[in-house]
């Protein structure tokens, strides 16, 4: 497993293992910023212009061809997490990853994105969806 290296809150660099899922954007003047860059670092979400932002990607770090493109709207703050659900028919705990954006400056609207184990996608408004509807462990 390919190791990444970024610098912590203490300034220490420290290593983390790639993601199965990882986002880039592609911001206004064509420049890119991704996650997992080709020069082996890791990148925080908190480092991208999010005003320049003109489309953000997750893609499948195996197999980038397989991916989910955002075009951004203007004044949009880009949403991403993980969720660890465990299924009451699971004991194991099963990554989601959890994308989208809010725009709105008082009352803002939610898009969010889940990508299920088996990469499928579910798209809702609402971020406490209850994914083990999904039947989260089929891959």
């Amino acid at each position: 497993m390919e190791k990444y290296k970024y610098k912590n809150e203490k300034g220490e660099i420290e290593t983390i293992d790639i993601e199965r899922w990882a986002w880039g954007v592609v911001y206004e003047d064509d420049t890119e910023l991704h996650q997992f860059d080709k020069d082996g670092n890791f990148h925080r979400l908190a480092e991208i212009k999010q005003d320049r932002v003109k489309l953000f990607v997750m893609y499948k770090t195996d197999e980038s061809e397989k991916r989910y493109d955002i075009v951004m709207p203007k004044d949009a703050r880009i949403i991403h997490k993980y969720r660890n659900i465990r299924p009451y028919y699971s004991d194991e705990f099963i990554k989601v990853y959890m994308f989208g954006y809010r725009t709105g400056k008082k009352e803002f609207e939610y898009h969010y994105h889940f990508i299920l184990p088996d990469d499928r996608m579910v798209i809702s408004s609402q971020d406490n969806i209850d994914l083990s509807l999904f039947e989260l462990n089929r891959k």
